[in-house]
């Protein structure tokens, strides 16, 4: 019977990343900062107001509304070929299309998940209810993710 935990190969794989570090491609460093940068601004501006910021990948900014804009070659959504995180394997989420982030005062944030990718490289960005932002990439020639 399997246990719980990341198979060995996974842990191995996550281990080996980490020791041999590849720089991102330069789209999605840019992408990556980008994202720190809105999501900053969305906590500072709904606390700022008390009142809930929305952070929207397609949509024209507009009061309460702040709009993500990706540099050229950067696509949302998880490849077909890229596995879901370890940690999302049993979560339900399938979808590629990005939903907003609504963020709230006191650092509260709807979940939610972005795939983003490059060619082969692809990030993940998962936000939790109590605001807490994960950034983890994927390594194709080790097949895992690891943290950013």
């Amino acid at each position: 019977m399997r246990g719980v935990g990341p198979s060995l190969f996974h842990r191995l794989a996550g281990t080996a990343a980490r020791l041999l570090p590849t720089p991102l491609c330069g789209p999605l460093r840019a992408a990556q900062a980008e994202l720190n940068r809105s999501l900053q601004l969305a906590f500072r501006l709904a606390a700022a107001h008390q009142r809930a910021v929305v952070l929207e990948p397609f949509r024209e900014a507009c009061e309460g509304r702040i709009c993500l804009r990706l540099p050229a070659g950067v696509h949302w959504g998880r490849p077909a070929a890229t596995p879901l995180p370890h940690s999302l394997a049993d979560s339900g989420w399938r979808s590629g299309n990005p939903q907003p982030i609504t963020v709230m005062p006191r650092h509260r944030a709807a979940a939610n998940v972005w795939f983003l990718h490059h060619g082969r490289q692809v990030l993940c960005l998962r936000l939790d209810l109590a605001g807490g932002v994960e950034l983890l990439r994927y390594r194709p020639l080790l097949a895992t993710w690891v943290a950013c």
